[in-house]
């Protein structure tokens, strides 16, 4: 008997195009071996685990990839008072400063809401209110979309979470476009008031959809 089951041979598998009925052991074997069609499954790209050395990280691989999945997990910075982690958007190996807009709605447990946004900014905005007090953790996700269209504008989608012992914990939530139909090499994700980014991750996924 051939794989999966056929006799006397097994049609070719690849991604988007598989043939046959199986069982557990064969959807492992074909994810392992990239021909199995899962629309929508997570590819880890890349991870970086910071090391309070400096304030930004570049992803400058961003593959195939039309929707990009961005999470930022235990988030401190070297200040005690609050910074901002953002993004910008690369064409061409370069940082862009321009032609960024946002709308971000932001609360906390106590009840209390506000909103910022802005028609004409120098970068994405994403999580807000990273420090260093006690129990300090920042936390969130992005999704980026278009980035390597040029025919279309990039967007993202975003929402986050921070504690500290000295504040109720807060969220936001939001999007950003940046409004240039452009083909984008790479993100930088940075402190954007001062001073360097501490401990935690940032992870880049890429949603395979092709």
């Amino acid at each position: 008997m051939s794989e999966y089951g056929y006799i006397p041979e097994a049609p070719e598998q690849s991604f988007g195009n598989n043939k046959g009925i199986f069982n557990p052991k064969d959807i492992y074997d074909l994810t392992r071996a990239d021909k199995y069609t899962n629309y929508g499954q997570l590819e880890l790209i890349e991870t970086v685990e910071i090391d309070n050395t400096i304030n930004f990280y570049d992803f400058d691989n961003l593959g195939n990839y039309n929707v990009h999945f961005v999470t930022a997990n235990n988030l401190k910075v070297s200040s005690t008072t609050a910074q901002n982690l953002d993004i910008r958007f690369k064409v061409g190996g370069e940082q862009v400063f321009a032609s960024y807009q946002f709308a971000q709605q932001l609360g906390n447990s106590a009840g209390t809401f506000s909103e910022s946004k802005s028609t004409s900014f120098s970068q994405a905005v994403w999580l807000p209110n990273l420090d260093n007090e006690t129990n300090a953790s920042a936390n969130g996700y992005c999704y980026i979309y278009n980035a390597i269209d040029s025919s279309k504008f990039t967007f993202t989608t975003f929402h986050t979470v921070v504690k500290q012992d000295v504040h109720t914990p807060r969220f936001t939530f939001g999007s950003n476009v940046y409004a240039v139909a452009s083909e984008c090499s790479g993100f930088r994700f940075f402190n954007a008031v001062d001073g360097n980014l501490s401990s935690g991750s940032i992870s880049l996924y890429g949603i395979r959809y092709s």
